[in-house]
């Protein structure tokens, strides 16, 4: 009687969770369909963005999500991973839980406040250095959300690197491996499923994140001239749900091409993460 509960209590929390991951794609596929019917998938290439003239090109603001996602991991992975490697391997016990403790601060300090200080600190900066209009870029986005994921990846590297076993490190010094060996041999391999969740769910908030990135991007539906230009304004799927949902009347065609916006970018994360959970069992059949 026990094992038939348990086994149906597992079936239901399988369930539950299928239904709660597919629930959200689901509630954005319906509520943008007005959308799709009438503008179709080439609606994903076009270049213009004006709701007024009944004009939805998304590409834009795709092409600008995907230059500040990879700004911030291509800032974040590799200092939260050098963070975590120097924190376990280096530091002493008090430092470790200092800059951990650091670290757990700045994850729980509030979206908007890293936008005012982009706001305060980047731009200016932006601006005085590198010779920009107003400071506001795809750059500034991609910092700022480098710094916000910086947190989650160093901590989940941390932890990954700490749960090596003692005897592995033991065994690797007894095979005359030095330091660089035994971080790149032993440690790194063993602690790679921990860094690649917090990679993921740096990814995640990355790709979500609103508030900061309206607030430094520049919010310029255009595509960058040429398109590596990183140093000029753009605009965000996020960016532009977070401006323009209040002027959007509930029900109307605006209302479902924003919500259109919202389905490309929780296919887009969804896609990304089955990518890594793909190669990570092609890693380690």
């Amino acid at each position: 009687m026990r094992n038939k509960i348990f086994i149906l209590l597992v079936l239901s929390g399988c369930f539950i969770a299928s239904l709660s991951s597919l629930a959200p794609i689901w509630f954005l596929w319906d509520t943008s369909w007005p959308f799709w019917s009438s503008y179709g998938i080439s609606s994903l290439w076009g270049t213009e963005w004006y709701p007024f003239e009944s004009l939805f090109g998304l590409l834009p603001a795709i092409v600008g999500s995907i230059w500040v996602l990879i700004i911030a991991m291509g800032v974040a992975i590799p200092c939260g991973l050098a963070a975590a490697i120097v924190s376990s391997e280096i530091l002493p016990a008090s430092w470790q839980n200092l800059l951990r403790v650091s670290m757990e601060v700045l994850a729980g300090i509030p979206s908007v406040v890293y936008g005012l200080i982009g706001l305060w600190v980047l731009l200016p900066w932006l601006q005085q250095h590198l010779g920009l209009l107003t400071g506001h870029s795809l750059l500034a986005a991609g910092l700022i959300l480098s710094l916000m994921i910086l947190p989650t990846i160093m901590v989940m590297a941390l932890d990954a690197l700490r749960l090596v076993p003692a005897e592995q490190r033991e065994a690797a010094i007894n095979l005359g491996l030095d330091w660089e060996q035994r971080l790149y041999r032993v440690l790194l391999p063993q602690a790679w499923p921990g860094i690649r969740t917090g990679m993921l769910l740096g990814l995640g908030r990355a790709l979500g994140e609103t508030m900061a990135v309206m607030l430094v991007v520049g919010s310029m539906d255009r595509l960058p001239q040429p398109i590596y230009n990183i140093l000029e304004p753009a605009q965000t799927l996020t960016s532009r749900i977070g401006r323009e949902m209040g002027e959007a009347s509930f029900g109307s065609m605006h209302f479902s091409a924003l919500l259109a916006c919202g389905l490309v970018l929780a296919l887009f994360a969804s896609l990304l993460s089955l990518l890594a959970h793909r190669k990570s069992k092609q890693a380690h059949p």
